[in-house]
């Protein structure tokens, strides 16, 4: 039997193997990147602002060490004491101080109708002027808070029409007082000058007014009723001034003893304060005063002759202006003492006879106008047509008359 043929095996095939898809990297959308970047200067942000509070952590801390009680022993053969605490740190600055400190530095040039001057002005005003913590920073710092806070009573004491005048002159806007209107300070840093008009005037001279201890010249000018009142306690504690203005306001009476603290004062004008009263302070005929101008309120009758018998006034005196303060009486035969006397104005008074035999050989400017109880004929050499350097001589109004030369004199 023939044998079948096997059938041919055709050979398997492997199926065709496919590559793997290429794996393509995404670009960033732009969205993205932005909130990478955005992320990153977060983060920097954040960095900067825990490394400020740490920083702040770390100056508190240096600041209360500095405040801790320190005890020091001085050697000797005989062994070592050891120094009270309260006495190595009387000099100091107290707790609350340096927190009126660190609140003026910090918080005040952003802030500064903020700063608590009603608790840190009597704090920092009796922090010992010649304290040691380490910082030599902190006395300028306390004379600025101090000068700072007296000047916002002055603004605080205004009324609305003065606030608004004076926050126009940049007052209170910032901590920078020597740049507010009115305002201008010496090389130090101190205020030396203070000049304000109505209505930039409190309705009455604040108490903090004190802490200008480095004020020469003050100048106030209201409207006849403001600033009123007294003045405060602390006004003797401007010793530093040798220049007070105080001109249409309602001040009473002044303290008999003001002018004894304030020995410096070289030019004193009062002029038209009507609340006043008419005895001027006793003190006053106690200073070395150049120039005196008290005009437009009235005085006693016997002014002339307190100052004409001081001492003080004798020898210093320059200018005398008594126009308009309702003096009469003669004018007393003392007057001719005023060695250095250039200015006499006594007009529009009460004056009568007789007149003084001889006015001061300085003067070389009289006015006796509108007196018109003084009266008689003055012949050559007279009372003041005696007096060769005067230029300046004004007695119209009054009875008086010359006979013969009576130098620049005019009369009737």
């Amino acid at each position: 039997m023939p044998r079948q043929r096997e059938p041919d095996l055709l050979p398997m095939q492997q199926p065709p193997l496919h590559g793997w898809p290429t794996i393509e990297k995404q670009r960033d959308c732009e969205h993205c990147h932005r909130k990478r970047k955005r992320d990153r200067i977060l983060l920097v942000a954040l960095i900067v602002f825990l490394l400020y509070l740490f920083g702040n952590v770390i100056f508190l801390n240096v600041r209360t060490t500095n405040l801790a009680p320190r005890t020091s022993s001085s050697s000797s053969l005989g062994g070592s004491s050891p120094t009270s605490p309260t006495a190595s740190t009387s000099s100091a600055p107290s707790a609350d101080a340096q927190q009126c400190i660190s609140q003026y530095t910090l918080n005040a040039p952003t802030d500064p109708q903020g700063y608590p001057c009603s608790t840190c002005y009597p704090v920092l005003s009796a922090a010992p002027a010649n304290f040691s913590d380490g910082n030599s920073q902190d006395a300028q710092t306390i004379a600025n808070a101090v000068q700072f806070c007296g000047l916002r009573s002055m603004f605080e004491g205004a009324n609305d029409q003065g606030q608004s005048a004076l926050s126009n002159g940049g007052w209170v806007k910032d901590v920078r007082f020597c740049a507010w209107s009115g305002v201008r300070c010496d090389g130090f840093g101190r205020v030396s000058s203070l000049a304000l008009s109505f209505p930039s005037v409190p309705a009455n001279i604040p108490s903090e007014i004190g802490g200008l201890t480095g004020l020469t010249t003050l100048q106030l000018v209201g409207d006849t009723n403001v600033p009123g009142g007294s003045l405060p306690s602390s006004f003797t504690q401007l010793t530093a001034l040798t220049n007070l203005d105080l001109e249409s306001t309602g001040v009473a009476t002044l303290d008999a003893n003001l002018f004894s603290s304030l020995s410096k004062l070289t030019s004193l004008t009062l002029v038209k304060n009507s609340k006043m009263g008419t005895e001027l302070p006793t003190s006053l005929f106690g200073i070395n005063l150049q120039n005196l101008v008290i005009n437009g309120q009235a005085i006693g009758s016997d002014t002339l002759s307190n100052i004409a018998s001081s001492s003080s006034l004798r020898g210093n005196l320059k200018l005398l202006d008594l126009s308009s303060t309702s003096l009469s009486g003669p004018i007393p035969s003392a007057i001719s003492s005023l060695a250095s006397l250039v200015e006499l104005h006594l007009d529009n008074n009460a004056l009568m006879n007789p007149l003084p035999a001889a006015f001061p050989p300085s003067l070389r400017a009289l006015t006796l106008a509108n007196n018109t109880q003084l009266t008689g004929a003055l012949g050559p050499g007279a009372a003041f047509c005696a007096l060769a350097g005067l230029q300046t001589c004004d007695a119209r109004g009054t009875g008086l008359s010359a006979q013969g030369a009576c130098g620049s004199c005019r009369f009737a």
